[in-house]
């Protein structure tokens, strides 16, 4: 009875520890912000037309979310590319522009970005990639070359690291044991969608459309495509489909025009 009287005792002490450490770890990988370096912030505004046309006001809170989202990655180069500071701040600030809307920005399920230096033959799929998301694998993979021709014609509606960073948002959105799931709203995401098949129908019947046609794949691939075009030719967007522009706006919590 002794021991039972002890273990209870000291029950609470225990309890209050543990949820300490669990508030203090989730505080130190969402909110211990750092500033980020004077370098790395002439990166983004040589390299990052996004982060260039935000307000004053919101470049300090996208600094710090890139600084926090390298922090919480580990990062490998393959087949001999060494991964530099610059890449992991472009691919951050990639992640960071799709996600700026919401409060959870990290997509902490994926925990390993690979870059390669061009495309890559992938062992579970047989075939070469551009670049994949693995959900089981935790993994985000790109292909380096083809991520920067994204970045080199801004307006053309196609960007590698834009569309594997809403495959990985989509899909953290999806797993409930994150954390941070639910952050779409499945009322927004319900209209969007109806929007999207819509289009989709459309793409597979060979009509005319703004998006290209690897866009008619599935849902989750006209997501990606719809949000390449969002933020690279919104003007177009708006004119082409204003309903679906406007989903897409209230989608992401955002409005790029």
């Amino acid at each position: 009875m002794q021991t039972i009287g002890i273990i209870i005792l000291l029950l609470g002490p225990l309890l209050f520890i543990g949820y300490a450490t669990y508030h203090s770890s989730r505080y130190f990988y969402w909110y211990n912000i750092r500033n980020i370096e004077p370098h790395s912030k002439q990166i983004l505004q040589k390299y990052f037309s996004y982060y260039r046309d935000l307000p004053n006001s919101l470049k300090k809170r996208f600094e710090n979310r890139v600084v926090l989202f390298i922090r919480s990655k580990d990062w490998f180069g393959q087949n001999g590319l060494e991964v530099t500071h610059e890449m992991q701040i472009l691919v951050a600030a990639t992640a960071v522009q799709i996600t700026f809307g919401f409060r959870f920005f990290q997509l902490p399920r994926f925990k390993k970005i690979f870059i390669y230096p061009g495309v890559y033959y992938s062992s579970s799929s047989k075939n070469y990639h551009k670049g994949e998301v693995s959900p089981m694998g935790k993994i985000i993979k790109l292909s380096w070359d083809n991520f920067l021709k994204g970045f080199s014609n801004p307006n053309d509606g196609i960007n590698l690291g834009l569309h594997e960073m809403t495959h990985a948002m989509s899909l953290e959105n999806q797993f409930s044991g994150n954390g941070v799931s639910g952050f779409i709203s499945p009322l927004t995401f319900s209209k969007w969608r109806q929007l999207a098949e819509m289009e989709m129908v459309q793409l597979k019947a060979g009509q005319k459309s703004l998006f290209r046609n690897y866009a008619s794949t599935n849902l989750e691939e006209f997501l990606a495509v719809t949000v390449e075009v969002f933020f690279e030719q919104p003007n177009q967007f708006k004119e082409y489909h204003p309903v679906l522009f406007m989903e897409t706006c209230n989608l992401l919590n955002q409005y790029p025009v």
